[in-house]
């Protein structure tokens, strides 16, 4: 007797089917107004029951390929024109997506429309005087927006209908002036994430949401006694890492007239006291000049490091790994709040195939695609119900993956600072300075009112 398929070698076998009359359709066999077989010839043809070729063929339908035509058969659609289209996304949304999968299967539904990756540095070079370049959707994240919406820039995006079964607070990061641009399509918190050997190893109780900074400093003292790895590290200049400390200390940048407030005795300067506590103390943070975040990644993965600062989305860098490691909330200085940050996708107000690229934003916002994402990497579904579903069993998924919803209450978004975010790179500046020594409190106060102070943007005034 023939064994029972397993379901996931029945779904396989109904994409066969699929793909081969696809293909059958695409290449001319059976064309536009002709019938498809019946559905006891298609059954003989790929050994499935008819029950299960109507099954395959409901597929078919969706993909908009055929038509049911009650009591007579599969009529075979006319073929839309071909459209080739443009996406726009920085280098780690392979890595972020699995890109390629969700495109595999875009193109499966969406015969008519090819889509070409281009990666970019900067989202300017799209919009900039001079020789722009051009692009039918976009991937944006969060910060990236946010300077759009800052310099009046968000309507070279097409408005779109929000995406209601979202996490709320995903929506509201890509709106303007009450206009939703970009549809959410993914999001991360910043987390701590650690190596459960080493705090085994060390006869250390595992970090938990009451965890304050002083909580941390301790533990990495004892994680890096040995002298062969770090207790904790993080890639300092990372614009979703150092923001972190002023985001906890629930305070923001004020301003009047366009100058910036004064910022001694504020919440902020506490904020900016923590960061350069912890970076300069040596038995917590080790003198180790970093790249980028993948370098931390790595060290990580070799062994190198006990703690690090990291996002849902930076933790794919771990899904084929055989690391032991687990998450928690990051160490709080009072309040628990924590660097939240959403990628989604945006149609080119000047794009040439605005139908078929409002198709493809908004696919990746789909059930089917949010799946997909769910199960192939680790980066968190916008899809509220899509996240909640069971953890995937074939990637290394720390236990604590639902971590997540338990800490929404505590997503802050760069926006919440109040300033402007093509100044970022000048705090910083001045940041790296004061964490290194070079300036005392008073010297950054009165550096960063000099720095800051400007008449424009007048977002900086709300």
């Amino acid at each position: 007797m023939k064994a029972k398929p397993t379901s996931e070698q029945f779904r396989l076998e109904l994409e066969r089917m699929a793909d081969e009359l696809r293909a059958d359709i695409e290449n001319g066999i059976y064309p536009a107004g002709s019938y498809l077989p019946s559905e006891p010839q298609l059954a003989k043809r790929f050994r499935l029951s008819n029950k299960s070729v109507r099954k395959g063929m409901e597929k078919l339908v969706e993909d908009g390929l055929i038509e049911k035509i009650p009591r007579v058969g599969n009529r075979v659609a006319a073929q839309r024109p071909r459209v080739r289209l443009t996406l726009a996304c920085t280098y780690s949304i392979e890595r972020d997506f699995s890109l390629s999968r969700l495109l595999d299967d875009f193109h499966r539904q969406h015969p008519w429309v090819r889509v070409e990756v281009i990666s970019y540095n900067e989202l300017s070079s799209f919009y900039d005087d001079g020789e722009r370049r051009q692009a039918d959707v976009f991937a944006i994240d969060s910060t990236q927006f946010q300077e759009l919406r800052e310099d009046g820039r968000a309507t070279m995006l097409e408005p779109l209908d929000g995406a209601p079964e979202a996490f709320p607070f995903l929506n509201e990061a890509f709106r303007a002036d009450g206009v939703q641009y970009v549809l959410p399509a993914i999001f991360t918190p910043i987390v701590l994430c650690y190596n459960r050997s080493h705090f085994r190893e060390c006869r250390l109780p595992e970090p938990h949401g009451g965890w304050t900074w002083d909580d941390l400093a301790r533990n990495a003292a004892v994680l890096s006694s040995g002298g062969n790895r770090l207790g904790f590290c993080f890639h300092l200049l990372s614009e979703n890492r150092w923001p972190l400390f002023l985001l906890q200390s629930g305070g923001r940048f004020e301003w009047e007239d366009g100058r910036l407030g004064e910022l001694r005795g504020t919440a902020l300067l506490e904020g900016m006291r923590l960061g350069k506590r912890i970076i300069r103390d040596r038995d917590i943070f080790p003198f180790y000049l970093s790249e980028n975040n993948d370098e931390i990644n790595a060290l990580f993965l070799e062994g190198k490091v006990s703690m690090i600062l990291t996002s849902y989305m930076g933790m794919n860098e771990f899904r084929g790994a055989g690391l032991e490691y687990d998450i928690s909330p990051v160490p709080n200085m009072g309040e628990p709040r924590t660097l939240a940050m959403a990628i989604g996708f945006g149609v080119s107000r000047d794009s040439g195939h605005k139908e078929a690229a409002r198709i493809l934003a908004e696919y990746f916002g789909t059930e089917r695609a949010q799946t997909l994402i769910r199960t192939y990497t680790l980066s968190v579904p916008a899809l509220q119900q899509i996240g909640e579903a069971s953890n995937p069993t074939s990637m290394n998924v720390p236990a604590r993956y639902g971590l997540y919803r338990e800490i929404v209450a505590s997503y802050r978004l760069h926006s919440e600072l109040n300033v402007p975010w093509r100044m970022n790179r000048v705090l910083a500046g001045q940041l790296k300075s004061y964490w290194a020594g070079l300036l005392d409190d008073d010297e950054l106060c009165d550096k960063l009112a000099e720095k800051l102070s400007v008449r424009e943007p007048e977002t900086a005034k709300r």
